[in-house]
């Protein structure tokens, strides 16, 4: 138990409408070694979103609520519950054949660096379960000047293609 007076991350994205991306940079750098942390021993955490990143009272990043979470026997362990939050979760998480763990939390962490830069997810309820049909590619939406390396570690990170997608390393 630690004391994060600093909230969730959702609640300090709502407050400021949005971060900037020197910002959510130092953030998200944050999240990213946690959960390559959580990898690495082979846990995968299945509900990262803006409201499970604590924050402390010096910025620092803390992974929280490890409810749905699950020890690996190996890191290509098929994995067959479906849970996570909608609006986070990953498209092959709702197909019935199970999904790896690992990718679907960089996704969930792509939709919360989306979240963070730009103050909404990518995709709404309806949308995200039409994702794990359909198009191999997915398009998201930068509604705003972010820079390139950015706008491709997001599209890196929310790539349908798990093969292709983008580690937490």
């Amino acid at each position: 138990m630690e004391l994060c007076p600093g909230g969730d991350l959702l609640s300090y994205v709502r407050k400021r409408r949005k971060i900037p991306e020197v910002q959510a940079k130092y953030i998200f750098k944050q999240i990213m070694k946690g959960v390559a942390y959580l990898h690495r021993n082979l846990i995968v955490h299945r509900d990262i979103k803006l409201e499970n990143i604590l924050l402390d009272g010096h910025g620092r990043v803390k992974i929280g609520d490890f409810g749905v979470s699950k020890k690996m026997d190996h890191r290509n362990e098929i994995l067959f519950e479906q849970c996570g939050t909608p609006t986070y979760i990953a498209p092959e998480i709702v197909r019935e054949h199970g999904y790896l763990g690992c990718p679907v939390d960089v996704w969930s962490s792509g939709v919360c660096l989306y979240a963070m830069i730009f103050g909404n997810v990518p995709f709404r309820n309806h949308e995200n379960s039409s994702l794990s049909e359909g198009a191999s590619e997915i398009k998201v939406d930068f509604n705003g000047v972010i820079s390139e390396e950015c706008k491709e570690l997001i599209t890196g990170m929310l790539c349908k293609n798990v093969k292709k997608r983008l580690t937490a390393d």
